[in-house]
């Protein structure tokens, strides 16, 4: 009887440890869900959209600020303002055009 009252504790603390096993491995996959979904929100969240296009103008569209953005867009920026200034240098190079919603009235800037 002693061999079955030792059999008995040996597995009762085996249950006991694979109780708490499963609970750790529970609580791991309840946080890595978590934050697996706590990064997708955060890649959703953001409305906005990015084209790469090669900028280019005639030497007549230039002086009147008209520059062409791909096939589909065409920009006009005021001679001599600094958008004009950067369109004008980047004639005949690819840049990257970021188009996203704004949260209140700011002052237009070139960014780099």
């Amino acid at each position: 009887m002693a061999v079955s009252l030792q059999q008995a504790f040996a597995s009762r603390k085996a249950a006991d440890g694979s109780i708490v096993v499963r609970k750790a491995m529970i609580a791991w996959l309840t946080l890595a869900l978590f934050l697996i979904g706590l990064g997708a929100v955060r890649a959703f969240d953001r409305d906005e959209t990015a084209l790469t296009v090669q900028v280019s103008s005639a030497d007549h569209e230039q002086e009147e600020g008209y520059f062409s953005l791909g096939n589909d867009a065409t920009v006009l920026a005021k001679p001599g303002s600094d958008l004009y200034r950067f369109l004008t240098r980047q004639r005949g190079h690819k840049v990257k055009v970021i188009f996203q919603e704004s949260n209140g009235p700011e002052l237009s800037r070139l960014e780099r």
